[in-house]
């Protein structure tokens, strides 16, 4: 009887310290497996992000290629550092037969391995099916470097299928790495990318292990999981590694586009390890446990005396017990803890942006396909906003990213608050953010949450000791009316807010047929825009202006016109605002500064005199490029008077990079040119930039001169503007003056120049020559019965006619240049 009752007891104790761990070994392989399938989902989403932003690098460069016979200057070099991607090498366009015609690697090697497989490829599928796909190769490695090499490349194919060559971009796949180093592997764990071919692409390991990162380019066995097309896309299996034959718990994902598959090896030594302390320590309470259950059953068969002792002891090893069970209990609740906030970590890094803490794109993409779904069964309705916060450059560019940082999460707590409980905020990188509202039915519902949006962003916030006040241009797509997708509506939306954008900014668009239309007009405007800087098609127009003391034609404006070959005369305010955008402005600009500056050299062969020419420049120009530099060459190259050119600026030029902008235009003055502030009074801060800025002319904007006379609040505003002027020494020039009534108020408040429609229209060179010879003193540049009298104790000098210095003192090179100009009144 006694034998029996301590067999089973011990029995007892080892079956359940046996348990016990069996039950802890099952939880930790649980979590671990949850764990390993979220970061290979992470490295999935992250894999996908940069595989598509290379290859949009790679469309960009054929599209231009396919629309134009040669490459833009620069235009693999603008790519590159637009992508901004530290595991960039190389990017290289191979012709039809295979020959290098451009790369971003200097010395180039026109023999470079990577680039000539993937042409070989590339020719190969275009020979059999015309197939027209992103290639990823195999890794190369440079033995004369010892680096690796992954290139990524697109056939170049014509619209009738012919292959005209191969652009590729090379990569370090060692660099992939940043796209893991924060997710949670532990020091022996393993991420590894490898193609549908079996090859190794890119290997990650948290601790340095050169072993594992030289298989890199190794094929693996065709035996493994992650091969086998009847599996599931994305798994977690048990494997052991080929290389050292240690076990791992392992999660694969393959790729929905790409034909590349993302590996997390977990190592369960590693994951176990915690496991090893509380098996000695059970392994060892359950031998104490038996040693005393024998010693108990001892006593009572030898030495029934000391029954009552053994009693005692036995109660005690039972209270030992217990205690242990409640230290093993909490140790494991301890480790359980852990792991579930190591899975909400991973789950956070791949749906979380960690800014604003509002869900990401994947989440967003992610949920509202789920959405999408349900509402085509239910037959219901949803819209989709998409935000963009109105100056969120201006605001980054001048108080700084700090500041800018802390205006997007105020943004979202905000627009948390304005939308009902039901809808989503997701922001989608950037100042770019979107709100998906289901049940939403018609454009009233919509215009009243948009309303409730942009009051509640519109309202003051405090940054860095300013009390700013921000807009936000909402477009909204609406489904199944404009789009049975979540890709379609995101674009739709998109193109939503663009127009809001057009209309004036901090406004509600909604989706058109029309607005798509608009799109593709104005990427072929774009696409038409790159060509006619390369061709030459555009040209100058010139409009005088006027010295209202003297009738004295002091200048001219020099004005771009685009002649488009099919399209005819192009209006510059659609292809100016453009080309900002696209950043064509900087070699338009340079063009209408070069072409001015010859047509300036000129004036004396024509007998026209020394007249001063006013150039546009745009706000790229005076903040990225080297102005000053371009216009001292263009002054030496055609040997024009410095004195007889004059560079127009607006605030929007000095307000990113003040004091770049001063230091461009003090350079500009230095050289002798004059530099003038056009469209004044539109800008934020006029009178500010008026008192620090080095400048010659104010130009009058034409908004205010329209309806300019006594008695009014914009006769009150130019009134002001000239005597500000006249106190700094600056000279004044009203811009749009179209009627005598006009002129005659002008200069009554003693405005030294004017320019518009009663002077003369912007014409042609040839043109003008004709008008300026043909003027006749009997014909006062046509202002009724305006009598011009010159203004006692003024002297015309300086740019275009009347700059002066900062002494107030007439500059002689400038006045040199109106006073022997044709006098017309």
């Amino acid at each position: 009887m006694v034998v029996a009752f301590t067999a089973f007891v011990l029995g007892a104790v080892w079956l359940t310290a046996v348990a016990q761990l069996s039950h802890d070994r099952h939880l930790t392989e649980m979590a671990a497996r949850q764990q390993a399938a979220d970061i290979a989902r992470a490295v999935d989403a992250r894999l996908t992000e940069r595989i598509a932003r290379i290859d949009q690098a790679l469309l960009s460069i054929r599209r231009e290629l396919l629309s134009s016979p040669d490459l833009a200057p620069n235009l693999l070099a603008k790519i590159a550092n637009g992508m901004n991607d530290v595991a960039l090498m190389q990017i290289a366009v191979l012709d039809g037969k295979g020959r290098l015609v451009d790369t971003t690697l200097f010395p180039p090697n026109a023999e470079e391995p990577g680039s000539q497989d993937a042409y070989r490829w590339h020719q190969s599928w275009a020979a059999t099916d015309g197939d027209d796909r992103l290639r990823i190769g195999k890794p190369i490695l440079d033995p004369s470097t010892g680096e690796w090499s992954l290139h990524l490349s697109r056939s170049l194919l014509t619209q009738d299928g012919r292959f005209q060559g191969v652009v590729t971009i090379a990569v370090n796949p060692l660099a992939f790495s940043r796209l893991a180093k924060d997710l949670p592997i532990g020091n022996e764990g393993v991420i590894t990318v490898v193609g549908r071919d079996r090859i190794i692409r890119m290997i990650h390991t948290a601790a340095n292990d050169p072993v594992r990162r030289e298989q890199i380019g190794r094929e693996l066995p065709a035996d493994r999981a992650q091969f086998d097309n009847t599996r599931p896309e994305a798994d977690v299996v048990r494997m052991t590694s080929s290389i050292d034959g240690r076990p791992f718990i392992t999660a694969y994902r393959r790729a929905a586009i790409q034909p590349l598959v993302s590996m997390v090896l977990l190592s369960e030594e590693e994951l176990y390890a915690h496991l090893t302390e509380r098996t000695s320590f059970l392994f060892a309470a359950a031998t104490l446990v038996s040693v005393i259950i024998l010693l108990f059953a001892a006593g009572l068969v030898g030495l029934s005396v000391r029954q009552h002792r053994t009693s005692v002891a036995l109660a005690s090893a039972n209270s030992l017990l217990r205690d242990n069970e409640r230290v093993l209990e909490a140790r494991v609740a301890e480790r359980t803890m852990a792991l579930e906030n190591a899975v909400r970590r991973t789950h956070d890094l791949a749906y979380r942006d960690p800014l604003t803490n509002l869900p990401n794109r994947t989440a967003f993409v992610e949920a509202t396909t789920r959405i999408l779904d349900r509402a085509a069964a239910d037959a219901s309705s949803l819209m989709i906003l998409f935000l963009d916060i109105d100056l969120f450059k201006v605001i980054n560019d001048t108080l700084g990213h700090p500041a800018g940082d802390q205006l997007l999460v105020a943004v979202a707590q905000r627009l948390k608050g304005a939308v009902r409980p039901t809808d989503m905020v997701a922001r989608l990188g950037g100042d770019e953010f979107v709100v998906l509202a289901d049940g939403v039915t018609g454009g009233k519902d919509t215009a009243h949450l948009a309303d409730r949006i942009r009051i509640a962003l519109g309202a003051p916030l405090v940054l860095n000791g300013r009390v700013l006040t921000t807009g936000v241009s909402i477009g909204v797509a609406r489904f199944p009316v404009d789009g049975r997708d979540t890709s379609s509506l995101l674009k739709h939306a998109d193109m939503a807010m663009y127009a809001a954008k057009a209309a004036g900014r901090n406004t509600m668009r909604m989706f058109t047929s029309d607005m798509a239309q608009a799109a593709d007009r104005r990427l072929d405007l774009e696409l038409a825009l790159r060509r006619a800087i390369e061709r030459s098609e555009f040209s100058l127009v010139y409009q005088p202006k006027l010295a209202l003391a003297t009738g004295q034609l002091c200048g001219v404006e020099a004005l771009v016109r685009w002649n488009h070959p099919e399209r005819g005369l192009i209006s510059p305010g659609e292809f100016i605002p453009l080309a900002e955008e696209t950043g064509l402005i900087e070699p338009l600009g340079q063009w209408v500064l070069a072409e001015a500056c010859r047509v300036l050299a000129s004036w004396d062969a024509d007998h026209l005199g020394p007249l001063t020419i006013a150039v546009n420049v745009a706000a790229a120009q005076v903040n990225r490029g080297d102005l000053a530099t371009v216009a001292e060459g263009l002054v030496r190259q055609y040997h024009i008077d410095p004195g007889c050119l004059e560079i127009e600026v607006t605030e929007t030029a000095v307000i990113a990079d003040h004091d770049r902008a001063q230091a461009t235009l003090n350079r500009l003055r230095s050289l002798g040119i004059a530099v003038a502030l056009d469209d004044f009074g539109t800008g934020y801060s006029s009178l500010i930039y008026l008192r620090r800025l080095d400048i010659d002319t104010v130009k009058i904007d034409r908004s205010f001169v329209q309806q300019a006379r006594d008695g009014t609040r914009d006769g009150d505003i130019v009134r002001m503007i000239i005597e500000a002027a006249r106190t700094l020494k600056l000279s004044v020039v009203a811009e749009g003056v179209e009627t005598a009534e006009q002129a005659a108020f002008l200069q009554e408040l003693g405005c030294d120049m004017i320019q518009g429609y009663l002077v003369g229209r912007p014409m042609p060179l040839e043109q003008l020559k004709t008008w300026i010879l043909g003027r006749q003193p009997s014909e006062p540049c046509r202002l009724a019965k305006l009598v011009l009298v010159p203004v006692q104790g003024r002297q015309l000098s300086g740019v275009e006619g009347i700059g002066r210095t900062t002494s107030g003192q007439s500059e002689p090179s400038r006045e040199k240049c109106c006073q022997n100009s044709p006098v017309i009144s």
